[in-house]
């Protein structure tokens, strides 16, 4: 009986999408050794991200999907200078550090 040995490097696919004003997005697909899906992550200049898994052998046709279904926002993130996004606002966040005025009823 030999040994085989498997390579702990995983498996990894990546397109990188170039304008002429010189912004990049990058497309990365990955597979660890003997695992079903592919793991895919897009990365646009201005920060944003998304991901995305795919099981088949046409990995680079996903990659390219992948990058086309999201071409509206790169080009609204040029249209915004690539600043990154802000975060959700939340309107159940505290406005003041005063704790709530609502005390409960300690006697019974």
């Amino acid at each position: 009986m030999s040994l085989v040995y498997r390579s702990s490097i995983p498996e990894a696919f990546q397109i990188v999408g170039r304008d002429s004003a010189g912004r990049e997005r990058v497309a990365t697909a990955t597979r660890e050794s003997g695992a079903f899906n592919w793991n895919m992550k897009l990365v646009h200049q201005s920060g944003r991200h998304w991901e995305a898994t795919y099981h088949g052998e046409a990995v680079l046709d996903a990659l390219g999907e992948l990058m086309s279904s999201k071409d509206s926002e790169f080009k609204t993130d040029k249209a915004r200078g690539d600043r990154p996004h802000r975060e959700a606002y939340d309107a159940n966040r505290r406005v003041d550090c005063m704790p709530s005025p609502i005390m409960g009823n300690t006697r019974r």
